[in-house]
């Protein structure tokens, strides 16, 4: 019965991204037509400077917004998680050579293989029951990108939600009047072209993505901040639990703190600067997806905790149902 769900959360993918770009471009339609003259009609008939001004300045910001979310949105589907087939290993070679043979090294003490695909599993990686497929740095499997939010995605993942949920909130802020007014059936006066009820559907949807993806992204930014993914949180509060129970401290091998944890996931800092972080541009993230660094706190644990917390890891590496959270 799984694998009819995950074989019909798969093929349907495609149609996901239909209804995703449809609702999106309808309520970038309704700005346009009508949020947008609503409220610069006076600027529209006026030739006061600054009006013109504000009026280009808006032109300028919306029209942003609404690349950086096409943008991001195309990178998501289109970035490939990373996996462990040639072509992933290929494309996320990485250039250290001390990782690799730390990687070796942690590879010949705590050898993980797949158990669905036969192939090696590196750290932070699971099986996607959905793909069929290991992903590195795994998070989840969503649907409406008909693709896994992984190491090398989930950058341009976590920013598509923050752009759509900014420019669901100036929608709501701005189109409330215009709202109100197609909400009066009784007045027969409606001068745009942009149909009212889909103008009542457009705002509405507005609200509710802002709210679902305001929560989806929050909780994104929680994890980015912390260093983890989706499935290792609950790996690491299961793990707190059992820790806090011993008289032991629990500490994350990946949290640097959040001033670094942004860094990194991010890859802002050492070769790309703070700002490019604005700039809707491809920006591969940092390392390979197979190695990562440990922060220092792990290397002051007992070397008997390191290793019960590296096998931990691994168990949860094993689970065979990793799917879509």
């Amino acid at each position: 019965m799984a694998q009819v769900v995950d074989r019909a959360i798969f093929s349907a993918g495609p149609v996901f991204i239909i209804i995703a770009v449809g609702l999106v471009d309808m309520c970038v339609l309704a700005y346009y037509l009508i949020v947008f003259p609503y409220n610069h009609h006076l600027s529209l008939q006026e030739s006061t400077f600054l009006g013109k001004l504000s009026m280009v300045f808006t032109i300028l910001f919306t029209l942003y917004m609404v690349y950086c979310i096409h943008f991001h949105y195309y990178m998501s589907i289109r970035t490939r998680p990373g996996g462990m087939t040639n072509l992933d290993i290929e494309a996320g070679e990485d250039e250290s050579t001390n990782h690799g043979l730390l990687e070796y090294e942690e590879s010949a003490q705590y050898p993980k293989t797949c158990k669905k695909c036969h192939l090696p599993k590196p750290e932070r990686a699971h099986h996607c029951s959905v793909c069929n497929a290991c992903v590195l740095r795994f998070d989840h499997h969503c649907p409406w990108i008909h693709n896994c939010v992984g190491h090398y995605n989930h950058r341009y993942f976590v920013l598509f939600m923050t752009y759509m949920v900014l420019s669901a909130i100036y929608f709501v802020v701005f189109g409330w009047r215009p709202f109100i007014i197609c909400l009066d059936i009784l007045n027969p006066e409606w001068p745009y072209y942009f149909p009212r009820p889909l103008m009542a559907f457009a705002y509405i949807l507005s609200i509710c993505m802002g709210l679902a993806l305001g929560a989806l992204c929050a909780w994104h930014y929680y994890l980015v901040l912390t260093a983890q993914t989706t499935v290792e949180f609950y790996n690491n509060y299961y793990e707190k639990g059992v820790a806090k129970s011993q008289g032991e401290v629990f500490v994350n091998m990946y949290d640097f703190g959040y001033v670094e944890n942004i860094r990194r996931f991010f890859n802002i800092g050492d070769k790309y600067p703070w700002y490019t972080v604005f700039y809707p541009i491809p920006v591969p993230p940092r390392g390979n997806g197979r190695y990562f660094d440990r922060c220092q706190e792990f290397y002051m644990l007992p070397a008997a905790q390191q290793e019960d917390t590296i096998l931990a890891n691994q168990a949860v590496q094993d689970l065979e149902d990793i799917k879509d959270l």
